[in-house]
């Protein structure tokens, strides 16, 4: 999961917790399109949905 986030640009920084099945992400502005978030995970086999904090 992981890497495929860390292709979305703007994202600078990762945190995934598996017990709680949540990614915790830093990114460089509130630019960054969240769609290809979800996307870069749901592509892998886990749907997404963002959470703001």
């Amino acid at each position: 999961m992981r890497n495929s986030l860390k292709k979305v640009e703007g994202v600078r920084k990762i945190e995934v917790d598996i017990d709680e099945k949540t990614a915790t992400l830093i990114v460089a502005s509130k630019e960054v399109d969240t769609s290809l978030l979800v996307a870069a995970t749901t592509n892998i086999g886990f749907p997404s949905v963002v959470r703001q904090p």
